[in-house]
Order: structure tokens, then sequence, then C-alpha cells
């Protein structure tokens, strides 16, 4: 446990303290980040005890480390009750992932029941926000994907076959937030899409994943990235202010969907490629099942206006990438 003086000087005693579980990765980090920028919350953040914290310390006004190996409804319950806890964030993710749907969904409902039950515990009124995904949503409405959950035993369409694990992981914790809350807990669901920006902590999926695209070659032991599709795309900063948003809001039940920019893989290998300044022929993408991703509910429900758009940043996350190391395109 640490506490960070000189940002406890610098908050006023009426801020709302809000707990990040999972606070080490890569979206914990940059909201981490963001929320200490705001006026009206402080970071305090819960983490394992292997994880690295060098990133998130400017940031928090105390991280606190779990006290085994895994996070559990008790070390949220203690971080509740110990620091008048009104807000639980659980961005947490089991990495790497696990070779089925099964293996990881036992990895990833840990940290996320540690977070509804350790909140319910002291509680019902503590507002938890989850994190979901884009493909744990779908609609039958050509095509059109909006933060409404998909009905019980709906038929997965054949684009997100090659996502099966992580949308399926995805959904079966859906399924335990949707429980949660139907027997009286507070909890909101967040479903960013392709996340793609710096983060105090580490690099994206995308960072990889875009230049595994472009190569069409293994990689460190990681298969060439699957057929192109159409997802939507949002920037780390924009999507920490949907979070904000979500916690200043505290509705019980909510959905939200952050999806600013359809795009597909193809769409965004081809502007990566051309900052790179390397050769890449794009496959002709004709999304065949018509796929768009409309949050226009979200950004009126919670008065958001995304700033970032994709192909303004294609330059920075480059040289981002050769920062971090992580660039292997030639």
């Amino acid at each position: 446990m640490s506490n960070n003086k000189e940002f406890l000087s610098e908050k006023s005693s009426s801020v709302k303290n809000v707990l990040i579980v999972g606070a080490a990765g890569y979206i914990g980090g940059a909201l981490c980040r963001k929320f200490s920028q705001t006026q009206d919350f402080a970071v305090l953040a819960l983490v394992r005890p292997s994880s690295d914290v060098e990133g998130i310390k400017p940031f928090c006004k105390e991280i606190i480390h779990s006290q085994e190996v895994e996070i559990s409804s008790n070390d949220v319950a203690q971080a509740i009750s110990n620091h008048d806890i009104t807000t639980v964030i659980n961005v947490a993710w089991h990495m790497p992932p696990e070779s089925t749907k099964e293996a990881q969904f036992a990895k990833d409902r840990i940290a996320l029941e540690a977070a509804l039950h350790g909140a319910k515990a002291v509680s019902p009124d503590i507002h938890v926000i989850t994190t979901s995904g884009n493909f744990s949503l779908i609609t039958a409405d050509g095509g059109r994907i909006t933060e409404t959950p998909p009905p019980k035993g709906y038929t997965q369409p054949e684009y997100l076959v090659c996502f099966d694990l992580l949308s399926g992981v995805n959904v079966l914790k859906d399924m335990l937030i949707e429980e949660y809350i139907s027997n009286g807990g507070n909890a909101s669901i967040v479903y960013p899409s392709s996340v793609y920006g710096s983060a105090p902590t580490r690099g994206s999926f995308w960072d990889f994943a875009i230049q595994q695209f472009i190569t069409g070659k293994p990689h460190q032991g990681y298969q060439p990235f699957p057929p192109d599709f159409m997802t939507a795309w949002i920037h780390v900063e924009d999507l920490a202010d949907c979070y904000i948003a979500v916690a200043r809001f505290n509705s019980k039940g909510g959905h939200y969907l952050a999806a600013p920019e359809n795009l597909s893989v193809s769409q965004v290998s081809t502007l990566f490629a051309q900052a790179a300044q390397v050769e890449f022929v794009a496959p002709v993408f004709e999304n065949k099942d018509k796929v768009i991703f409309d949050d226009s509910y979200t950004r009126e429900v919670l008065q958001l206006q995304w700033k970032y758009k994709v192909a303004d940043q294609m330059k920075g996350w480059v040289e981002r990438i050769k920062e971090l190391g992580t660039y292997f395109l030639e």
C-alpha cells in the first residue's frame, strides 16, 4: 500500500473516491490518468501483487495490492470501507489469454466477481462499472449494433467466429453482471470498441495486431491476424471520458457503447502502413453483414463528444510503438 502525499494536498475534501480494479493494465492506466485530472474524483488503484505500478503512481491517491495472488471480494470490500469509495471500476483481464473460452472465463470472472460482491457486501448503493466489449453486442436490425445486449439463445454471426474466445467470454461475464443487477446490485456495463492511443502503463492489443495484419506473417509465436472484419475504434482518452461520464451519471443497469468510428481492420491498417511508410496492399472489405456500430444513445445520455479521429493519430501511433520497442514492420 502506498500513499501519494503530493496528490492528497491537491484535491479538495469534496471529491469522490473511485476504486479502479486492474489499474496497471492498458485501459486501467489511462483511467487513472484521466480521473486524476478531474476536480470531482480521486483515484485509488487495486492491483495484484505482481503488477508494475510505476506508470500509475503519479495519478493515484493510493495504490492497494491484493492480499493474495488474485484480487478478492474481501480486498474490494476493505478498500471501500477504509477509503469511503463510491464507485468501483473493473478493467481487469487475465493475460496472456487462455486457449479456450471456458478457461479464460474462469480466470476473468475472479476480478469481476470480486468487484461486484465486494461492493455489495458493503452497500448495494456502491456503483460498479464493468467492462465488456463491442463484439458482445449484436442486434438483428440490419447489422446495426447498439448498446442493447444480445437476446438469450441468439446465433453468433459468421464474422464473429474468429473472435469466439474474446466475444464469448465477454458475453458470459455480461450474464453475471445482468444477474447481479436483477438481484438488486448497482452496476453498469461499458462496451469499448477497438481501443488505441497512448496509456501510461503499456501498449494496446492493436499495436501488435495491426502490424500482424499488414505483414500477414506469424510473429513471436502468434499466428497472422484473422480475416478482415468491420469494427469501431475509440481513442483511449475518449474512452476514459466515457467512464468518467458513467461514474457521474450513476444510473443502475446502464449500458453504454463507446464506438466513435466505423472502420474495417484493412482500412485502419492502410492508414497505419501509410504513416509507417511501408508497402501494403489492403484486401477489399465488402462488409457483407452490413455491420455498423451506433453509439448515439450513449453520446446523448452521457452528453459526450468524441475528440479523436483515427487518421489524425496515425503518425503518433507509429512513433509510440517504436518508442515502446514493439515495432516490427520493415
